[in-house]
């Protein structure tokens, strides 16, 4: 009974866990560094979803890169919210569907079901464009809950399935900056 408990408590302190970064400026350089990419911001101006104007598709880097980078040219990373808004074709992921993940009301990592956060291979996903081998990453955090954490991740869109799913940190995927 007390192994239960312990573990219980245990993902509570996890969940409710503030040791997530707010300072990006104190960073290791290792999670900051820029990736070699021009930094002259181009703006998608015809095209506006969820009332937001979305910069072009940027190069591939860390989450970390991909805040300060959005930082650099005048805007931000979007929240997951607002990249569900950009999926089409895919009622159960795009924004109002069936999938759980919404910040700032569901961000744990349970949230997340493949079934309902996700569609079949080979479809248009994307109301920018992106093709299918696009995944982008959003600001916001994913909060684990389970005893198999992994280290530090952030929810992303996946255009390949129009997946909303949490990823790494430290791993590279494209970025599309708001403002």
């Amino acid at each position: 009974m007390t192994k239960y408990l312990f573990f219980l408590i245990a993902l509570l302190v996890i969940a409710c866990s503030d040791n997530f970064p707010t300072d990006y400026n104190s960073l290791p350089d290792i999670y900051t560094e820029q990736p070699d990419v021009d930094t002259t911001p181009v703006w998608v101006t015809d095209q506006i979803y969820a009332g937001l104007e979305w910069s072009t598709l940027a190069d591939r880097m860390t989450w970390y890169q991909a805040v300060r980078y959005c930082k650099e040219i005048g805007a931000r990373l979007p929240n997951i919210t607002e990249l569900r808004k950009i999926i089409i074709n895919c009622p159960v992921s795009t924004y109002g569907g069936v999938c759980e993940v919404d910040d700032p009301y569901c961000l744990l990592d349970f949230c997340y079901d493949y079934h309902e956060c996700a569609c079949d291979y080979g479809n248009s996903y994307s109301a920018l464009g992106d093709n299918h081998e696009i995944t982008l990453w959003s600001s916001s955090y994913c909060k684990p809950t389970s005893i198999n954490y992994y280290g530090d991740s952030a929810w992303v869109v996946a255009f390949k399935y129009a997946e909303v799913v949490d990823q790494l940190e430290i791993q590279d995927f494209h970025v599309r900056c708001v403002r």
